[in-house]
């Protein structure tokens, strides 16, 4: 299993609720910074990373393959 240490168990509940993929919504904050995430260009999105990495790596493990099940797999495991 994936292990980054900055995605928690809510956090990749977040980012799958974002994503339409099951989780739960996160606070109106963590939905807003989400939707950041989404319309930010490389620099600012380098930026958000920099405070909020377990969102920046959840968005970008997401991207991946095998990544929404990882995620899915890490909420079930909380």
């Amino acid at each position: 299993m994936h292990s980054d240490p900055h995605i928690t168990p809510t956090i990749a509940a977040h980012v799958l609720f974002h994503l339409g993929r099951g989780g739960w919504p996160g606070s109106t904050f963590v939905q807003k910074l989400l939707q950041a995430f989404d319309a930010a260009d490389a620099p600012n999105r380098l930026q958000l990373a920099a405070g909020f990495a377990g969102y920046a790596a959840a968005l970008e493990l997401a991207k991946t393959a095998d990544g929404v099940a990882i995620l899915q797999a890490h909420v079930a495991d909380h």
